[in-house]
């Protein structure tokens, strides 16, 4: 019966010592993450692109171009093109309202979505990986796009149809923003 004693007052030493450590350990833990949201912080005011483009970039793969969208008419600069190996980054030259029109009946809901849709039936019937398949997300400050991201248009033609069809789309939707 003593010898059961002993090793009950082991046990309860080495789980004293145990929850000491854990304790010291979730303290250790708290700091990092204060560490990391100081971090955080002083890199989102010091950096000239903000993290989650860095993010995009990167996840984009190599830059191939930058593309200039001009206006048909009087060839007035309407944004850029970045392509990338894995995407595109369409940045208009001043952000326009999300619910614009142009934007949102036909950018979006005609030419992404219908992109995205054809992609989403080749992923069902096992012709293409979910990680392959069109996807694209639209950036914005308060409502305004300030950029759209497109992964995996996939061919040529696509990526043509894209820029023409953001080139009408900023024509209308920059024409409306400033009249």
């Amino acid at each position: 019966m003593s010898s059961s004693g002993v090793d009950v007052k082991r046990l309860l030493e080495l789980r004293e010592k145990l929850e000491s450590r854990i304790k010291e350990l979730q303290e250790e833990l708290n700091l990092l993450n204060e560490i990391r949201e100081v971090l955080d912080g002083l890199i989102k005011s010091q950096s000239i692109m903000p993290a989650t483009e860095l993010i995009t970039k990167q996840d984009l793969g190599r830059l191939i171009e930058t593309r200039e969208i001009k206006s048909r008419v009087g060839n007035e600069l309407l944004g850029t093109v970045e392509i990338y190996e894995g995407g595109v980054v369409i940045k208009p030259i001043k952000p326009f309202n999300k619910d614009n029109s142009a934007f949102k009946r036909f950018f979006r809901d005609k030419i992404l979505e219908g992109f995205k849709q054809e992609d989403d039936r080749l992923v069902r019937d096992g012709q293409l990986r979910r990680e392959e398949a069109f996807s694209y997300e639209v950036r914005l400050d308060d409502d305004n796009v300030t950029s759209i991201v497109i992964r995996n248009y996939r061919s040529d033609e696509r990526l043509r149809e894209i820029i023409r069809a953001i080139r009408w789309t900023l024509e209308r939707a920059l024409k409306e923003g400033s009249g």
